[in-house]
Parts: structure tokens; C-alpha cells; sequence
């Protein structure tokens, strides 16, 4: 927090745009709050594209932060069949001395993986020529194309009330004290703003994660059930 608020000051006293590193959600949302309670200036995030889950957080002129993004995409591409994971991308980038902050998603698909890069780490990445026991090389033509598409399992069913510890309760298939409990005790993810509020309220296309229990959207919020309960349905994210 305190390096991420430096960071934000320079830029402030610079006139110029400067960026952290790759955070992931739990660190952007004590960041975020930080940020706005203490610095109170304005900033932005990135991730490569649109849904990304670890980004940078940017500071500076708005006009100014899209051109200068101080990472890439790099596109491993290989053979059908090879069968490569994201704990072999993980494993083979930190076996390269490519320390966590510098690099963000990583995504995974048949024939080629994108991964974003700090331009600082991005050389050595682009001469990898495997991953695991897999032999690959290295481009940068990312495209939409090798964003994947998210699965998810769809939950329809009924809440007495769009309380936070209620659909948490449906959405990580627990009983609803154990939701209060893990809500009160450990914190949830609330659009990426960690909370400790059962009674907080959920909105349609609101996003909850809970560390080791997964990540669910509150996908549509529908009419009143006879005896008053909610129909709701929630995109449970696999």
C-alpha cells in the first residue's frame, strides 16, 4: 500500500503516468481503498483486456495511459496435443527468475497461451523455447481470438433477500450461517472491494469471490416468488 501511494504521488508531482506492477484482486481492492481514503487522486487499472483478473494500476493523465501500458502480450504457440496447463506457464516463467508481479493472466488455450508481460522481464520470455517438456515459440500477435471464453455453472434458485451472506450462502453452496461466518470472519471480495458485512446488498452483476471457495456473479435478479423469496440466477465461475 505504502509503495502503491508513493507511486501515486511521484506521478502527481511528476506530471507524468506511472504504474505498478501486477497486482491480484485482493491487493487492487486494498490498493483501490487506500487510494481513495488516503490519496484521493485519480488513477485507472489494466490487464490486456477487459475481464482480466491481475492488472496494474495506472496513474497520470487519462489521455496518456493507454499509450504507454508498461507491459505486452506474449503468445506461446505449440503443437495440438501438448497439453500444457497454467501450472506449466507458472512454473516455467518463475523458473526463469520472471517473479510474480511481472507477469499477470495467463491464458490457456490448445495450440497457444498469452501472457502478459512487464516490458522489463519481456526479453527473456520471448526466447523461451519450452514450457515443461513442450517445445514452443514465442510471438506477439495477440488477438481477441486467444481470450478464452469463461465457463460457469448456472444456479437458479430463490433467496428470502438480496443480503450478501444470502447469496453467498447459494453461490459457494454453503448454509447461510457458515456464509455470515466466513463474511464476518475472513472477508469477501464484493466487486473486488474486500468486505466483512453479511447484510451488505447485491446487485445484479455484481461479482463475489472468496478466497478457496471461488468466484460467482450475481447474473440476474428476477420476480417475487408467491411467499416472497427472489428468483435469482448466479454464473459460478470454474
Amino acid at each position: 500500500m505504502r509503495h502503491i501511494l508513493d507511486i501515486a504521488k511521484r506521478s502527481e508531482q511528476s506530471y507524468r503516468p506511472l504504474y505498478s506492477t501486477f497486482l491480484d484482486d485482493r491487493q487492487l481492492a486494498i490498493c483501490e481503498a487506500a487510494l481513495k481514503s488516503e490519496w484521493g487522486g485519480r488513477f485507472d487499472s489494466f490487464g490486456g483486456y477487459p475481464s482480466a483478473e491481475r492488472k496494474v494500476l495506472a496513474f497520470g493523465d487519462g489521455d496518456s495511459l493507454l499509450s504507454c501500458i508498461p507491459f505486452s502480450a506474449a503468445v506461446f504457440n505449440y503443437r495440438v496435443g501438448s497439453n500444457l496447463c497454467h501450472r506449466d506457464f507458472l512454473g516455467s516463467l518463475m523458473a526463469l527468475g520472471v517473479k510474480r508481479e511481472l507477469f499477470g493472466d495467463i491464458l490457456v488455450g490448445k495450440t497457444r497461451t498469452a501472457v502478459f508481460v512487464m516490458n522489463t522481464a519481456l526479453g527473456p520470455v520471448k526466447e523461451m523455447t519450452r514450457v515443461g517438456k513442450c517445445g514452443v515459440w514465442v510471438t506477439e500477435d495477440f488477438s481477441d481470438a486467444d481470450i478464452p471464453v469463461q465457463e460457469f455453472d448456472e444456479i437458479k434458485t430463490t433467496v428470502a433477500s438480496l443480503r450478501l451472506d444470502s447469496v453467498v450462502s447459494d453461490g459457494l453452496r454453503i448454509s447461510r450461517e457458515k456464509a455470515a461466518e466466513l463474511i464476518r470472519t475472513k472477508g469477501v471480495l464484493h466487486n473486488r472491494v474486500m468486505t466483512y458485512s453479511p447484510d451488505d446488498r447485491v446487485e445484479e452483476g455484481d461479482r463475489i469471490s472468496a478466497r478457496g471457495f471461488g468466484k460467482f456473479e450475481l447474473y440476474e435478479v428476477g420476480t417475487q416468488s408467491k411467499k416472497g423469496r427472489i428468483f435469482i440466477t448466479l454464473h459460478k465461475f470454474i
